[in-house]
């Protein structure tokens, strides 16, 4: 029992790191969050290539978003931990309250869904990776569903199917 009870303590240790981090950073906007949860030589596979390296451009990227994006909630679907990884696969709840990809402001409610893998080092984050549906927030902002903006302008929706869109 010692075994579980350590496995589930460290999960719900992972957790609220996590949990603090994003409150920080997505709700309150305290980017001093990023230097206290993240280890000195954090490193992010997630992070563009024109971001600067490590915690300072995990404070840029989220400085950034939070200009573009408010986020209204974050629902952790489900949660898995083992050894020093905890995985969670999230869906992000925004409202679009500044320019964001060319797309000026328009107030619209949306989700999208991701994954976050974080690896741990004495209780902080040292790694981590991720996955998200950005590429489908322009076609939930377009004005209308369909061929007037975002990703679906780029296929042609008479195409037969397997043909790949636009020739």
């Amino acid at each position: 029992m010692t075994h579980d009870t350590t496995a589930a303590s460290r999960k719900s240790a992972y957790e609220e790191t996590v949990r603090r981090f994003r409150r920080a950073v997505l709700f309150t906007r305290d980017f001093s969050a990023v230097s206290e949860v993240l280890t000195p030589d954090f490193t992010d596979h997630f992070a563009p290539p024109w971001d600067p390296p490590g915690r300072d451009g995990v404070a840029h990227r989220f400085a950034q978003a939070a200009h573009a994006l408010t986020t209204r909630r974050v629902e952790v679907l489900t949660s898995v931990c083992e050894a020093d990884i905890l995985a969670q696969a999230i869906l992000l709840h925004f409202e679009h309250t500044g320019e964001f990809m060319g797309l000026p402001p328009t107030g619209r409610t949306f989700a999208i869904g991701g994954s976050n893998t974080f690896r741990f080092r004495a209780g902080r984050i040292a790694e981590h990776w991720g996955v998200f549906d950005v590429a489908k927030i322009p076609d939930l902002l377009a004005p209308a569903p369909g061929r007037e903006g975002g990703w679906a302008s780029m296929w042609d929706a008479d195409a037969p199917p397997g043909s790949g869109g636009r020739p």
